[in-house]
């Protein structure tokens, strides 16, 4: 008789943490309502577009419901993915069995991603039909189809490195503001832009990806798989032990990223665009830098004292910790700062540079406070950038409206680097030179007080930096930095 294989629903090659999680998720009643619910509407919709003379509304409620599940209701399954982890204490649980901090934080994201890549290719049967009954651009409506659920996995990812926060409410708050805001965004613009001119998001989507050949797609995979790597990331350091050098990696991938949007913008012929997307990046890399507490593991500085001269240069750029963070940081700066104004104008280098002496601003907050003892700094730090930036700008924005309408320049966004850019663009012709100069001169304070904080907090690590270098050298003499 013939041995009846056996029944594997999961090959072995895959990581035990994504199994788990995948597992996990397709036997909620969630998944399986979200499942039963969609393919009941889609077939409903895909009979009425059938011959309809309203076939347009027809494909703006289908395009509607398909990005709502693809980038709201999908990804919002992480909201307590890692925070349930750390409330019931089995995040120590998993890491006895030798699961790293990143492949848990995957293993997570990773089974959101492949329950949204299982619903779209459920999805793809509707669009044939579509295509046949209202002879719609087929290719243009599957590219839509791979983009919503592209955006979909890097919200997840967002959202997933949200949930190692223990705060509800600030989870609460980052999470469901922006999706409100964006969410209703979306749907004005598709419903406009079905009922208007009839133009389908596929045709948006095909248009932009042909605007610039196989290079504009490959560049937004390029952004996709960066932004997911940048907030798996970010979540991973704060689960990740306190001896672990995920610094070394993250920053090496950010640098690299950087560097290579410049040389495709100087390759392309996109220089400007290129410097803006490196600009927006480098705000990315300054979040994650610039909230990692100094780390006073001796093993960690050990690692890097053993690789000689270039390790100790290495170290200060690439050691875990606020501190060479901020030495990360101004390199970056600096490197962004000329690229911009080589390829567009000194004055969009100038405020790239007030931009970042913002975010150094509320990274001195949060030292110069008792939030410089919290176990992880980023919670303060996105408290600190919710009130600088949304109250005291908004109430910034109510005392310059009525100068703008009386075309006089407001000399008072000078103060603050979140101000200095709205102020610049509404100044007089005259007064713009002179605002930006005053501003970059009050910006620069606060990079000032941050590099004092940070002499003190090197100072309080120098005990573990000399252990690290007594581990690898003994008695032989000489001094960590």
């Amino acid at each position: 008789m013939n041995a009846v294989p056996a029944i594997m629903d999961f090959p072995d090659r895959l990581s035990p943490m994504v199994v788990k999680e995948l597992r996990q998720g397709l036997r909620t009643r969630l998944f399986g309502g979200v499942l039963l619910t969609l393919h009941l509407m889609l077939v409903l919709l895909t009979l009425m577009s059938g011959g309809a003379e309203n076939a347009a509304v027809v494909s703006g409620w289908f395009d509607g419901i398909v990005t709502l599940v693809l980038c709201i209701i999908m990804p919002l399954r992480g909201f307590s993915a890692v925070a349930d982890e750390l409330k019931s204490g089995t995040l120590d649980m998993l890491a006895l069995t030798r699961l790293s901090a990143g492949r848990i934080i995957f293993g997570k994201w990773a089974a959101i991603a492949s329950q949204s890549l299982l619903l779209m290719l459920s999805i793809m049967p509707y669009v044939v039909a579509r295509f046949v009954f209202g002879g719609l651009d087929l290719f243009g409506e599957i590219a839509a189809l791979f983009y919503k659920w592209l955006a979909g996995v890097v919200l997840a990812a967002v959202i997933v490195a949200l949930s190692t926060q223990r705060q509800f409410w600030l989870r609460a708050v980052v999470v469901f503001l922006p999706l409100l805001i964006g969410g209703c965004g979306a749907a004005s613009f598709i419903m406009i832009s079905r009922m208007g001119g009839g133009m389908s998001s596929g045709l948006v989507f095909t248009s932009f990806t042909k605007s610039g050949g196989g290079g504009s797609a490959l560049l937004v995979l390029g952004m996709a798989a960066w932004a997911i790597f940048f907030f798996l990331s970010l979540a991973a350091t704060r689960i990740a032990p306190a001896a672990s050098l995920l610094s070394v990696i993250k920053r090496s991938v950010h640098l690299v990223m950087i560097l290579s949007l410049m040389i495709v913008g100087l390759l392309t012929g996109s220089s400007a665009a290129m410097g803006m997307t490196a600009a927006g990046v480098l705000s990315l890399v300054m979040l994650d830098a610039l909230t990692e507490r100094v780390n006073e593991v001796p093993s960690v500085y050990a690692a890097f004292y053993q690789r000689g001269w270039p390790g100790r240069v290495a170290l200060w750029l690439l050691a875990p910790g606020w501190v060479t963070g901020m030495v990360y940081s101004a390199l970056l700066v600096a490197l962004v700062t000329v690229y911009v104004g080589w390829t567009r104008s000194v004055e969009e280098a100038k405020l790239v540079a007030v931009s970042a002496c913002g975010t150094w601003m509320i990274a001195a907050l949060v030292q110069l406070f008792s939030t410089r003892k919290s176990r992880d700094l980023l919670p303060p730090f996105i408290i600190f950038w919710l009130i600088v930036n949304v109250l005291i700008a908004t109430f910034g924005s109510l005392l310059m409206m009525p100068l703008t309408m009386k075309g006089t320049t407001a000399w008072f966004t000078c103060a603050l680097p979140q101000f200095l850019p709205t102020g610049y663009v509404t100044a007089q012709a005259g007064d713009k030179a002179a605002l930006l100069n005053l501003g970059m001169l009050s910006a620069c304070i606060w990079p000032a007080v941050l590099l004092i904080a940070a002499v003190f907090a090197w100072g309080h690590a120098r005990a573990a930096r000399q252990e690290g270098w007594r581990m690898i050298h003994g008695d032989q003499g000489g001094s960590a930095v």
